[in-house]
């Protein structure tokens, strides 16, 4: 004989129910809930004790209505299948949940009409904030943003727009980095991997550039041409590979805007039947997990993806905890050079 299923009570407790089990008003629930201070520990403890006993659950929307906030966040990252950004997100996501603050996340697969359309939805879906890693957002949109009040600040993105916060890594430094190491391999005729014009590298590029300039070394025309720029600054990896070994002088080093394009700009290198790094050397940026696993491991510039993504959602959470505060929030962190096999000295250098 089969035995009677028990009905399960999917019935919530009411804060007007724990606040009579606690034996305290509902201000006072609200108050530990909320992390007010004014509120004595036994029965801060006697509170929290019986939420935990019943499972109880705060209404996010009789929150919001209460305190005009969702205690949400929204993130509008540039490209989620680069592993880059999944590791900013991971950062920020952490730092949210220790405030409980929720995160909503956008990919404009770096598209500059889905970041606004991104921006427009996470806005009118209630975010109390926004964190922007975008690739090329018109200087207008974050204008607005500003002009609104509206609570926002970018990541890996440095424009100096007044009244615009931001937590980036010291792209100009990381490109010296770079650059400066192939020289001293013995490296002349370097090209740059990336759209030049792309918020997220035209501090690399200026690095690359001035780096160039200081060593008097001629590389006007070793960036990648617009016809292999696709939508919203994708590459055309191939493309430029075969367009880099047709041309008369010889490319002995590519320094990539980001590790995913120069592990792809490797495939398509040895692909040719050419040798990385022993014909051409590249170099990457970001230094992402698998930069390090495939089968030449890759030399990079390494920056905190994590912390980028950590600090953001702090500054962001104190900003719209405090809202009197306006001051601006730059925090710039420092890259690093990391040696691994994809590099190697120019051998018609002479060293």
């Amino acid at each position: 004989m089969l035995e009677k299923s028990r009905k399960t009570n999917f019935k919530k407790i009411t804060i007007k129910e724990i606040a009579e089990l606690a034996g305290v008003s509902r201000t006072t629930i609200s108050r530990v809930l909320s992390g007010g201070k004014f509120v004595k520990k036994n029965t801060r403890d006697r509170v929290m004790e019986i939420i935990e006993e019943k499972d109880y659950k705060p209404s996010i929307i009789a929150q919001s209505l209460r305190t005009n906030r969702t205690r949400t966040i929204g993130l509008v990252l540039a490209d989620i299948e680069n592993p880059f950004y999944s590791r900013v997100a991971k950062g920020v996501i952490d730092a949210a949940e220790q405030k409980n603050y929720n995160v909503i996340l956008c990919n404009s697969n770096n598209d500059i009409n889905l970041e606004e359309r991104d921006i427009r939805t996470l806005i009118e879906r209630g975010a109390d904030g926004l964190l922007l890693t975008t690739v090329e957002l018109k200087k207008k949109t974050i204008e607005n943003l500003r002009d609104k009040g509206f609570p926002f600040l970018l990541i890996d993105c440095k424009l100096d727009i007044p009244g615009v916060s931001y937590v980036v890594n010291d792209d100009y430094y990381g490109a010296e980095l770079a650059t400066e190491y192939l020289i001293k391999l013995g490296h002349k005729n370097i090209f740059f991997l990336g759209n030049r014009k792309l918020l997220s590298l035209k501090e690399r590029f200026r690095g690359f550039k001035d780096t160039l300039e200081r060593h008097k070394i001629n590389n006007t025309n070793n960036f990648v041409p617009t016809e292999f720029i696709k939508t919203g600054g994708i590459y055309d990896i191939k493309g430029i590979i075969e367009y880099l070994l047709s041309r008369h002088e010889k490319i002995t080093a590519i320094f990539s805007g980001n590790d995913y394009s120069a592990i792809k700009s490797i495939e398509a290198i040895t692909d040719k039947g050419i040798k990385v790094p022993e014909d051409i050397s590249v170099i990457g940026y970001d230094n992402i997990e698998i930069s390090s696993m495939i089968k030449i491991p890759l030399t990079t510039i390494r920056q905190p993806k994590y912390l980028l993504g950590k600090l953001a959602t702090e500054q962001l959470l104190e900003m719209l905890e405090n809202r009197s505060n306006r001051e601006l929030r730059r925090i710039i962190l420092r890259p690093e050079l990391v040696m691994r096999q994809s590099c190697k000295r120019n051998g018609n250098s002479g060293g």
